[in-house]
Formats: structure tokens, C-alpha cells, sequence
């Protein structure tokens, strides 16, 4: 027997008023806080910002709010620390967090060890994601860093889950062209890695092929028209969507092998997933008779191939949209392009593959990948 249910509520879109045409955002609900001391939790940049100031000003005046900004890439301890001191200084009630994948981390960390260490409870965790990719929104992982030693560790426990998401397109509309294509690379690696992953079942299955049908669609048009209001939207629905679907199912060696190219080489997480991704497409399908099964079949409700397509042809389809959607939006696809020297690179590889067979989204994969078939990925992207 198999249980699954969502934790957080999502809020997502705007709402016509037919009266007088107006639309009201998603992030109105913030207007029925009443009464509360709010902990506002966001990436540096915005903070003394208008658009941080847009949703101080939706939180009424019978609130009380401080913003904490101390937020950095692999969260470190330290920032934890102080912001548990500061929740616990002002006796905060609701806890709102905005920014992308490392301030929603941030936040449930704090959040984590305030429930955990000193039994102090928030009513509610709100988190207002920036970015159309990590979809920690809806995930119950975070990853802290101990800056002295370098050793990350990963939480993993239900209670990070925020209470509420809300999609907004507000921030997002903003985001630059290539840290829009490589979140929104993110995102197709979470739904493509979830479609196939260990514990994917029919949810997790109908999530992740409706996040890649919105990827494909959507995302050329984000990076090249960033303003696009329709197309932001459903690229941000599309993260979220493939949160859900990997928070159940699982992700695999893409996302093993890239975290060790992110903290070798710094090649930028989505980026380094955009490399990868086809190159496991093909090993999953040859090592895995049903992910092989599973990307045939979202290569036809791709409209790529069709059944009387050989099933070589339909993963090499499935395999070449990976690399032109990767082209389109304006990613390399080799390390070389990146900067980095063959020798360099191959004098890495038992490293990069030893980090990855112990990361923790390696047990999802379909098929236990060898140090060997590891090493041959790698040997892809020079």
C-alpha cells in the first residue's frame, strides 16, 4: 500500500474580476495576515528593493514584520544560526520566505531547527519562489553547509515542507535570460529524472509529463521574451509540478554527476544538468527496459516520433529535443565550452564518480549505474 499527500497549499495565477476587468494576483493572500509578526526571509538583492517593498505593502498594518537577507548560495550553518536567533528575538508568527532555491532553503532550515531544538512553531511557513526551477517550494529537502569542514548536509523529513506556495510571476518576469534558460533546464531534468526514477509511480508519472510538455513549449519563449506573461507562468507551474513529482519519485545520476561538476568546476547546477541529460537519457534506456518504455512514450505525447517509429529512433528524438531545447535557450553543452581543459577534466573523473555514487539522488536512478558507465558519461562532455 502506497500513501502520498501534499502538505502544502499552492496558489497560482491571477483572478479576473469581470466587473471592472482587474486581475488580482496570487500574492493578495498575503493581505489576510492579520494580526501577525511576520519573519521575512529573502535573497540580498531584494531586499530595500520596490519589488520586496510591493509585498511589505500587501501585508496590512496590524502585522509587524522584520527581513533577515542573510542568505547565500549552499547555505552554511552560520546563516541558519542567526536567523533561528532572530525568529526567536522577535517571536515571529508567520515565516515568508522569497527567493529561489538557496533562501527557501535558508528558510526551512531555520524553520527546521526552531521546531526541533527549541519547540518554537511558526503557524504558518509561506515560501514565494523567484526562480522556475528548484521547486523547493513543495520539497521536503534542504541542504545546509558547514563552511569549515565543506561537508553539506542534507535534511530530509516532511516538516520542511512549507505550508503555502505561491506562484507568482511577479519575480520571475524579471530573471535574466540565462538564469532563466538554466532553472528552466532544472526543471525539465527534475520531471525527465522523476518520469524514470525508482519510486515514480502514475502521480508522480502524470506530473512529470505534463512539467516536460510545459518546458518544451514554454521556456524558448521565457529567455527570449522574458516579459511573456502566459509562457512565465506555465514555466513556473511547470517547476513546481516537477517539485512534486521528484519529492515522491526520486531524481538519478544526472542530478549525482552534476552536483559533483557544480562544486568541482562551479558549473552552474541547471547548466551542468543540461550537459548531462541526454547522454543518461541513453544509458537509462539501454540498462532499463521500462524507462526505455517511459521515454518512448513521452517522446510520442511529444509528438517527436510515433508507434511505428523504430525504439532506437524515438530515444535518439527524445534525446536530440534534450540538446536543441538546451541550444535554443543558449547553453553549452561541453565542458570545454565552459572552459575547462580535457586533462584537466578526465584527471577528475574517479573523484566526480565516487562523490556521485554516494550523493543522495544517486539510488533513484532505474538501473544502478557502474563506476564505469559513469565515467563514460563524462567522457560525453568533454
Amino acid at each position: 500500500m502506497e500513501s502520498w499527500s501534499f502538505k502544502t497549499q499552492i496558489f497560482t495565477g491571477q483572478t479576473e474580476h469581470s466587473a471592472n476587468g482587474t486581475k488580482t494576483d496570487a500574492l493578495e493572500r498575503l493581505r489576510l495576515l492579520e494580526g501577525e509578526r511576520i519573519f521575512i526571509i529573502c535573497d540580498p538583492f531584494l531586499e530595500g528593493t520596490p519589488a520586496l517593498q510591493t509585498v511589505i505593502d500587501l501585508v496590512n498594518t496590524s502585522n509587524t514584520y522584520v527581513v533577515y537577507s542573510n542568505v547565500v548560495p549552499d547555505p552554511p550553518i552560520d546563516s541558519i544560526v542567526k536567523g533561528v536567533e532572530v525568529l526567536q528575538k522577535e517571536k515571529a508568527t508567520v515565516l515568508i520566505v522569497i527567493g529561489g532555491g538557496s533562501a527557501i532553503d535558508t528558510a526551512k532550515g531555520i524553520n527546521y531547527f526552531c521546531k526541533t531544538i527549541y519547540g518554537i512553531c511558526v503557524k504558518k511557513f509561506i515560501a514565494i519562489p523567484t526562480t522556475s526551477g528548484t521547486g523547493s517550494e513543495v520539497t521536503s529537502f534542504a541542504v545546509i553547509t558547514d563552511t569549515k569542514t565543506g561537508i553539506k548536509y542534507p535534511l530530509a523529513d516532511d516538516s520542511l515542507l512549507p505550508d503555502e506556495a505561491i506562484l507568482t510571476t511577479f519575480f520571475v518576469k524579471s530573471a535574466p535570460p540565462k538564469v532563466t534558460a538554466y532553472s528552466g533546464m532544472d526543471v525539465l531534468v527534475h520531471a525527465m529524472e522523476a518520469l524514470v526514477a525508482t519510486e515514480a509511480n502514475h502521480f508522480t508519472d502524470a506530473l512529470a509529463e505534463k512539467a516536460i510538455e510545459l518546458v518544451i513549449k514554454n521556456l524558448p519563449t521565457c529567455v527570449e521574451r522574458g516579459t511573456d506573461e502566459v509562457a512565465r507562468a506555465a514555466m513556473h507551474e511547470a517547476s513546481c509540478m516537477a517539485g512534486l513529482a521528484f519529492n515522491q519519485a526520486g531524481l538519478g545520476i544526472t542530478h549525482a554527476l552534476a552536483h559533483q561538476l557544480g562544486g568541482q568546476f562551479h558549473v552552474p547546477h541547471g547548466l551542468a544538468n543540461a550537459m548531462l541529460l541526454p547522454y543518461v537519457i541513453m544509458y537509462n534506456a539501454a540498462n532499463s527496459n521500462e524507462a526505455k518504455l517511459k521515454y518512448i512514450s513521452i517522446a510520442q505525447k511529444l509528438s517527436l516520433t510515433t508507434e511505428s517509429d523504430d525504439e532506437s529512433a524515438q530515444i535518439a528524438a527524445l534525446v536530440r529535443c534534450a540538446q536543441s531545447l538546451a541550444r535554443r535557450v543558449g547553453c553549452i553543452i561541453t565542458m570545454k565550452e565552459f572552459g575547462i581543459d580535457e586533462v584537466s577534466f578526465k584527471d577528475s573523473f574517479p573523484t566526480l564518480v565516487q562523490q556521485a555514487m554516494v550523493d543522495r539522488t544517486y539510488p533513484g536512478n532505474p538501473y544502478v549505474a557502474t563506476k564505469e558507465d559513469l565515467t563514460r558519461i563524462l567522457t560525453c562532455i568533454i
